[in-house]
């Protein structure tokens, strides 16, 4: 017999409740955040993430972060972000505390719907599919959860993975649905995902305040949301720094237009690791922890909100998010915009966007199909049952931003060959 450990009461049985039916396992030894993360790590979506460009294009260096790592070591941060403020907030307690797994699984989850080859791919996937919805990364991630992944029926709509309500509003980072409805038509959920969003907040009041601008998000989200800009931070600097893409007298150049309050001691420690007298894996730690340690959960009121997932804000010293801001902006400047990263990502963007049209141009009709690159039987089955061309379509929009970016170059290569 399993001995049963005290409940945690910072979540209730409605923060529990998962989206579909879960067949219970017999003495089940694991939480209901814990089968969300144990699920998420189980999926082929989340295999495929070893295959997806961070941002260094997969194969370039075995070093590099892909997609996959990123998100274990978001995963990791967020954990470590719990760890500290369970321990340092006043309220918490060993039967009151933020669940580290169910924040594993919303960090492990983040970037499930992210399509190959580097990060501009997503931008030109919205403009291709805009007749037909658009494509936005965290809506995919959505669907990916809530539709495609795991499920026990076969086919495409396999159900998702049944997560809790307390997973699905920590991937709810943006809760307008439609890209017409959001500024520049970025950073919007699926028309067809109005019912999970109505699931996840039954209240109208809090959607209309999301929609006159006002950023909610439970505390798990923000959490995920920090861990993500830490490590994807520290990790890009990292590898640009490996690949000897950050040079010392252009990062000299950008501290003397940025200096923004920076600490001296950690601009002088990026110098010293450009002239290989500090290591850098030192400088990345020392960044981790000093940004961790300096956050808070403050308590705020949220009437029309009965969890206490929204009863805690994270707050972020503001010297050390100017110093985050920094190197995010370093970053940006230096590396993302070096062509070491920009060729191999516009030759990615190509590829994306000559296999889209190609299989589009088949659902459509306007071209005959090739029996050399074709859908999967069961995907050919599911497009011919859709309910009209958005659907369709979306199927196709799931097929190209599932691939990893290996499938899709030899794809593309077979397509410039017929």
């Amino acid at each position: 017999m399993l001995i049963k450990f005290p409940e945690n009461q910072f979540y209730s049985a409605w923060d529990e409740e998962t989206l579909g039916e879960r067949t219970p396992g017999s003495e089940e030894y694991r939480n209901a955040f814990e089968i969300d993360r144990d699920r998420v790590i189980h999926s082929t979506a989340f295999r495929r993430l070893q295959g997806k460009t961070q941002v260094y294009v997969t194969g370039q260096n075995d070093q590099y972060r892909t997609r996959l790592t990123h998100s274990i070591e978001v995963a990791q941060i967020g954990r470590s972000i719990v760890n500290f403020l369970n321990r340092s907030t006043p309220q918490m307690h060993e039967t009151y505390f933020i669940d580290p797994a169910l924040v594993e699984a919303i960090c492990l989850s983040h970037d499930l719907g992210n399509p190959p080859i580097g990060h501009q791919g997503e931008s030109r996937l919205n403009e291709l599919m805009d007749a037909w919805g658009g494509f936005e990364g965290n809506a995919q991630s959505l669907r990916i959860l809530t539709n495609i992944i795991r499920g026990e029926s076969v086919g495409l709509d396999r159900g998702g993975l049944k997560p809790t309500r307390a997973l699905v509003d920590g991937i709810l980072k943006y809760k307008i649905v439609g890209k017409a409805q959001t500024p520049n038509h970025a950073k919007f959920l699926y028309d067809d995902q109005t019912s999970i969003r109505t699931w996840v907040h039954p209240d109208p009041a809090m959607i209309t305040r999301c929609q006159m601008g006002e950023r909610i998000r439970s505390v798990e989200c923000d959490i995920m949301d920090l861990a993500d800009d830490i490590a994807y931070t520290t990790s890009d600097l990292f590898d640009g720094y490996k690949q000897q893409v950050l040079g010392e007298q252009e990062v000299r150049g950008f501290i003397e237009k940025n200096d923004h309050g920076i600490d001296p001691a950690i601009k002088d420690k990026l110098i010293a690791v450009l002239r290989n007298d500090y290591p850098m894996e030192r400088l990345v730690a020392t960044l981790i922890g000093r940004w961790i340690h300096s956050l808070k959960l403050i308590e705020i009121s949220a009437p029309e909100i009965e969890s206490n997932r929204y009863r805690f804000k994270l707050n972020f010293d503001e010297s050390f998010a100017n110093e985050l801001s920094f190197f995010k902006k370093l970053n940006y400047r230096l590396i993302y915009q070096s062509n070491y990263v920009k060729e191999p990502e516009a030759k990615g963007v190509h590829i994306l966007e000559a296999l889209f049209c190609h299989f589009r141009d088949i659902v459509l009709g306007v071209t005959p199909p090739s029996s050399a690159i074709m859908f999967s039987p069961m995907r050919q089955k599911a497009i011919a049952q859709a309910a009209d061309e958005s659907a369709r379509m979306r199927l196709v929009c799931d097929h190209v931003s599932g691939m990893t970016d290996s499938y899709a170059i030899n794809l593309w290569e077979k397509l410039t060959k017929i």
